[in-house]
């Protein structure tokens, strides 16, 4: 028995033939032929016997009125079909015929089964050559609903992304007409433009694209030691795909991209780590044959030496990756879930300990036991110092790491030269380069917990007592060179004020970070030779006086320019 027609295209019924018309669209959207064959032919039949009611209900006007509504517009690109101005008939058919063609691009392109792509092509070319793309609304509608259909089935559409792109002319869409439709469909096409030239074998990433096709091995010895450059490329690769292309991950496996992921974020050893590991046996196997068959006094048993150098390499390298690494990957993915203070005693906690190391050290007496117990603290503090830095930093040393390291060379050269006034010289000189190193090591991390969550009125305060801190220092200068026995805490001050000021000196032009030390010293020579007072004080004397004041001194310009700074500011 027939179903009722209006049923069937789910409308009441009506001599409106255009909402006929629009009612058929919709439940071509939901009726594939291929799929559901005799429900197609029953929708076709309820849509002309709707239509054949409707004609049949309004007087002849109103169909002709109906028929100039959809024809094209004057000036319009006309299909290579004939005009059907005046062809009602021809107009529905027309419009139906195009509903069917997309109707089977769209299943060709959600169908469980990938089609062969001349299929496809063959598809959108029919689609294209519809004469009912002569009608402006059915061209804006195809246009839409085509760029929907093919980012909503990447990457099986991506053969069709160039030719619907030439053939509406997205590429030129000005600035003022762009949609946000259009610039997804745009960006698609430029990314495929893009994957195209990787599958070309000149390409720089060509190799890396080749290894993203397929998940790696768990355990990937040639990947590692054979090829470390392809690592390189692919860790680039994935980064260029995630920030430029972002799209074309629906070109890859989301398994094996996620596989690739885990590989590179893992903590493993680097090619040249592993190839030092794999040659350290034949180095010490060398190294303890030369020196069994060398005569004693033989003038190569120093070089001999050079032999041990990349076994102790390899060494550092396994402790770096096992002892520093590792760790900072762990206190990375702890610190998120913890509270803010406790994040900042994790992380920074190593500077007051630094400080308070130094002076503890300072205060030691000579011995073996105080040398074990600061060496141990200091390697301690170096290794928290290195571990919060790695995991703050996403495991990257930041370029601010190397500035410290630059701007630190003159109290560590100043520190050398006054190291022989030192009565507890061993403790405390360990003391105060573990405190140094853990500056350069952690300062960037510091520097910026000081400009971030400090206020600006807890700022300035640090700010004034770094300055309080520094005029101290300078009269406990004065005060060493009639107080001998002041010199190993002026020294131990120097150092701490100095120290200090690393982690608000970052915030310093460059310009003035580096002429500033320069300054100084020729002004502290000068002064030396200038005034009779002062040359009388022998070399010690001088380099710990004038070395003393020019750092302390380096200190008060950066504690004014940064008050000055934070005052234009407010």
């Amino acid at each position: 028995m027939n179903r009722d027609p209006w049923d069937i295209l789910r409308l009441a019924p009506t001599a409106d033939q255009v909402a006929i018309r629009r009612a058929y669209a919709r439940r071509l959207k939901v009726t594939n032929p291929e799929d559901d064959p005799d429900g197609f032919q029953a929708l076709r039949q309820a849509y002309e016997d709707a239509l054949l009611h409707a004609r049949r209900q309004a007087p002849a006007e109103e169909v002709t009125a109906a028929a100039e509504t959809d024809a094209p517009a004057e000036g319009a690109e006309t299909a290579p079909e004939a005009p059907m101005d005046d062809k009602p008939d021809a107009v529905d058919e027309a419009f139906a015929r195009h509903a069917e063609l997309c109707n089977h691009l769209g299943g060709l392109l959600s169908a469980a089964e990938p089609p062969w792509p001349a299929k496809l092509e063959e598809a959108l070319s029919a689609v294209l050559a519809s004469p009912a793309l002569a009608h402006i609304d059915i061209q804006n509608r195809t246009e839409e609903w085509l760029a929907r259909l093919l980012l909503s089935t990447a990457p099986r559409s991506d053969i069709l992304v160039p030719t619907a792109i030439a053939h509406f002319h997205w590429n030129r869409t000005k600035a003022g007409e762009q949609t946000p439709l259009l610039a997804a469909i745009q960006r698609r096409g430029r990314d495929l433009a893009f994957l195209a030239t990787l599958t070309r074998g000149d390409h720089t990433f060509a190799q890396a694209y080749r290894l993203l096709q397929a998940p790696p091995r768990r355990h990937s010895p040639a990947l590692r030691l054979m090829l470390p450059d392809r690592m390189k490329d692919v860790r680039a690769l994935m980064a260029l795909i995630r920030t430029d292309y972002p799209t074309l991950r629906a070109n890859f496996d989301a398994q094996a991209l996620a596989r690739w992921e885990a590989f590179l974020a893992a903590p493993r050893f680097s090619a040249g780590l592993l190839w030092a590991l794999l040659t350290t046996p034949l180095f010490l196997a060398l190294y303890l044959y030369v020196r069994a068959t060398l005569p004693p006094d033989d003038p190569a048993e120093g070089p001999m030496h050079l032999l041990l150098l990349p076994p102790a390499l390899a060494a550092a390298g396994v402790v770096y990756q096992l002892g520093i690494r590792v760790p900072a990957r762990w206190l990375a993915q702890w610190l998120p879930r913890q509270r803010p203070a406790r994040v900042a005693g994790v992380t920074l906690g190593w500077l007051p300990s630094a400080l308070l190391l130094t002076v503890a050290a300072t205060a030691l007496p000579a011995g073996a036991v105080s040398l074990v117990v600061t060496l141990v603290l200091c390697l301690v503090l170096l290794w928290w110092a290195a571990v919060s830095q790695l995991a703050g930093s996403g495991d990257r040393i930041p370029t601010a790491g190397l500035s410290l390291l630059i701007n630190s060379i003159p109290l560590a050269a100043w520190l050398v030269w006054t190291m022989p006034n030192l009565p507890t010289e061993v403790p405390q000189q360990m003391a105060l380069a573990a405190t140094l190193g853990a500056i350069v090591l952690g300062g960037t991390q510091a520097a910026r917990a000081w400009m971030e969550r400090l206020t600006p009125a807890r700022r300035r305060a640090s700010l004034w007592l770094l300055a309080l801190l520094t005029l101290g220092t300078i009269g406990g200068l004065v005060a060493a060179l009639r107080q001998p026995d002041l010199i190993p805490w002026v020294i131990t001050a120097v150092a701490c004020v100095q120290s200090l000021d690393r982690i608000p000196s970052l915030l310093l032009p460059g310009r003035l970070v580096k002429y500033r030390y320069y300054a100084l010293y020729a002004f502290g020579a000068v002064l030396q030779g200038s005034s009779p007072w002062m040359a009388g004080l022998t070399e010690m004397q001088g380099i710990l006086f004038f070395g003393g004041l020019a750092l302390t001194t380096s200190v008060g310009v950066t504690v004014a320019r940064l008050l000055q700074a934070d005052h234009t500011r407010g």
